[in-house]
């Protein structure tokens, strides 16, 4: 796939062509697409950006495969739009949401030109690619590189990226953009002490929960305070989508360090304390939430849950204790 030196020529006739769509920069017929899945949100990756895909490669004459990472197992990363690959990869994958699945049909000058690759591509080739695009990373500074405000409008894309992947029950394309938005926005807050010192269901922690050893970040200010608690509850409902408990629990306990009463936070955590087995705590949680929303039927349900899930508990052990010793 990595470039050589494509030679432009004039397009020939379309074939088989149905379903698709002429993407070419030149409107030539040189680069067709056809969506098979379509793909979530409206971005799309922009040149520069690092994407990961699974591609497998035909020749559009007879179908023979050429290459695929499918059957490597791996999917395969690369920068987008900067020259790294064939002249029909920059360009169509740019066009490529989020998800989304398709073939793009690179005549030669949008492939390997008139010399081909051999010995599997031969020149003058018209090649088919099925490409599904499950993520990309932006080439953003780091955000110790960044201003305040600068920081707040990635965290800000990352929340709407986080968003649109949340309403697909997307859960990990979620968390990835989530997570990526909480790093940013929670540069320099706070201290680091726990970065490398907890972990998540056994799991080394992201360290995705602020910190950042800048002493210097100023304090954030009401909104971006919002976001922060947003982007950490957002983060961590899709984790327990995942039963990623433990995870959740510290992503709220976090954003209620910048706002101790919300309510989202305590009702969450408490959640995810349900899903650990911590019925007390849970249970503390929820009436936290009614301290503060007394008509909140879901925190009244979830309390009498707990109550009820922790003397189901002690029932459970109290009938193990009688099968061993009785």
């Amino acid at each position: 796939l990595f470039l050589g030196c494509p030679q432009l020529h004039s397009a020939a006739a379309m074939a088989d062509e149905e379903g698709f769509v002429d993407i070419s920069e030149e409107q030539d017929g040189g680069l067709l697409k056809k969506i098979l899945v379509e793909g979530t949100g409206d971005e799309t990756p922009v040149p520069g950006s690092e994407v990961h895909v699974h591609y497998v490669g035909t020749l559009q004459a007879d179908g023979s495969k050429f290459d695929s990472s499918r059957d490597r197992g791996q999917k395969f990363q690369f920068d987008v739009g900067v020259g790294q690959v064939i002249r029909g990869w920059d360009v169509g994958i740019c066009t490529m949401k989020r998800g989304e699945k398709a073939i793009l049909r690179a005549k030669s000058h949008y492939a390997y030109g008139e010399r081909g690759s051999p010995p599997k591509i031969p020149g003058g080739a018209t090649l088919d690619f099925e490409v599904e695009l499950f993520s990309w990373k932006e080439k953003t500074k780091e955000p110790g590189d960044m201003t305040a405000e600068e920081r707040s409008e990635y965290a800000t894309k990352q929340k709407d990226a986080g968003n649109a992947a949340f309403k697909d029950q997307a859960w990990d394309v979620a968390i990835e953009a989530y997570s990526e938005g909480i790093r940013y926005i929670t540069y320099g807050q706070g201290d680091d002490n726990d970065a490398g010192g907890h972990s998540h269901g056994g799991r080394p922690c992201s360290g995705h929960h602020g910190g950042g050893g800048d002493e210097d970040a100023p304090p954030l200010g009401d909104e971006d305070k919002k976001l922060a608690v947003a982007l950490l509850t957002n983060c961590a409902m899709a984790k327990i989508n995942t039963k990623d408990f433990d995870s959740a629990k510290f992503d709220c306990s976090k954003a209620l360090e910048f706002d101790e009463k919300n309510v989202k936070a305590l009702f969450r955590r408490a959640k995810a304390k349900l899903g650990l087995g911590e019925h007390d705590a849970a249970a503390e949680d929820a009436s936290a939430v009614l301290e503060v929303e007394p008509d909140n039927k879901p925190a009244e349900t979830l309390k009498k849950q707990a109550e009820l899930e922790k003397k189901r508990a002690k029932q459970k052990e109290k009938a193990m204790c009688s099968k061993m010793f009785g």
